[in-house]
């Protein structure tokens, strides 16, 4: 059982965070449960499934999950995704970075906003299986991250300005701990705020505000870890919200579990928060990370 995590090549590493290819035998490996709770956290994913499939749902981890396709891609999330696997998971998983995967297709973003298994032909055409044959038929993951380099290169889209406005205002949502006022940015940008949230919308799935949240939201999960006994009040206030119970709802619509409950973790499952475990001790027992 493996999971590793591979960089893009440099004319890919604007647009792309990592690859990563997970190999578990799941009746062979019992340390971490196979139910995952994946949090928003404002990137999608491009999914290559070379094993048995896993089920997902965006309901509830005891609602009826359906089969995920053998590619798809995940779009932008606004509540929690369970994961059911089982079987022999073998996949690679793309990481585009924040809006971009626009690099890499026409379409806009928002259309694919909380959808969960979008097949990657009705992106790509034919393409995606042709791939996911060669992945599976690679000797090893340094192979498959070079299948993968040249799939993306191929596609990649010339960069225009409206690019360059979504970058600006993901540095200034950074630099403001995702406290932002998009009418802040009509004067650096010269274009009016209904026009900044039109373009962010298009090319990153959602609005800034919401990335503004879950940079807020996974702020405080890491806060969480690393201070269980933290007070929930004083961490709200930290983060910018105007008063715990903004806090709480925002909280509990991204991830589905309250801040206080969080703390006890969800009996049964795994939680997934900025795309990694939320219990990191367990994460590290079986990711590494390897250059392109």
């Amino acid at each position: 059982m493996h999971v590793n995590s591979f960089s893009p090549s440099v004319q890919l590493k604007p647009f792309i965070d990592n690859y990563m290819f997970v190999d578990i035998a799941w009746q062979e490996f019992h340390q971490i449960s196979p139910l995952w709770r994946l949090i928003p956290f404002g990137q999608v994913s491009a999914l290559f499934i070379y094993g048995d499939k896993h089920q997902y749902s965006t309901i509830g981890a005891k609602a009826g999950m359906q089969t995920t396709l053998d590619t798809f891609l995940v779009g932008q999330l606004t509540r929690p995704l369970w994961l059911k696997f089982s079987g022999h998971t073998r996949l690679a998983k793309v990481q585009f970075k924040t809006g971009g995967i626009q690099q890499f297709m026409a379409a806009p973003l928002a259309d694919f906003t909380d959808q969960a298994s979008i097949g990657l032909e009705n992106i790509w055409s034919a393409d995606p299986q042709l791939v996911n044959e060669k992945l599976y038929e690679a000797e090893n993951d340094s192979a498959r991250c070079k299948i993968l380099n040249s799939f993306f290169e191929k596609r990649l889209l010339p960069v225009d300005n409206q690019a360059s406005y979504v970058e600006y205002t993901l540095k200034q949502l950074l630099h403001t701990g995702g406290n932002l006022k998009v009418s802040d940015l009509e004067r650096p940008l010269g274009i009016s705020a209904r026009q900044v949230e039109r373009v962010f919308r298009s090319r990153v799935g959602i609005s800034p505000k919401d990335i503004g949240k879950f940079m807020r939201l996974n702020t405080a999960l890491h806060a969480l870890e690393n201070n269980p006994g933290q007070q929930l009040s004083l961490l709200g206030y930290e983060l910018g919200y105007f008063d715990p119970a903004h806090f709480s709802k925002d909280f509990k619509q991204f991830t589905g579990i309250s801040p206080s409950a969080i703390r006890s973790g969800s009996p049964g499952e795994y939680l997934v928060a900025a795309g990694k475990c939320f219990k990191m001790s367990e994460c590290r027992i079986f990711t590494k990370t390897s250059a392109a």
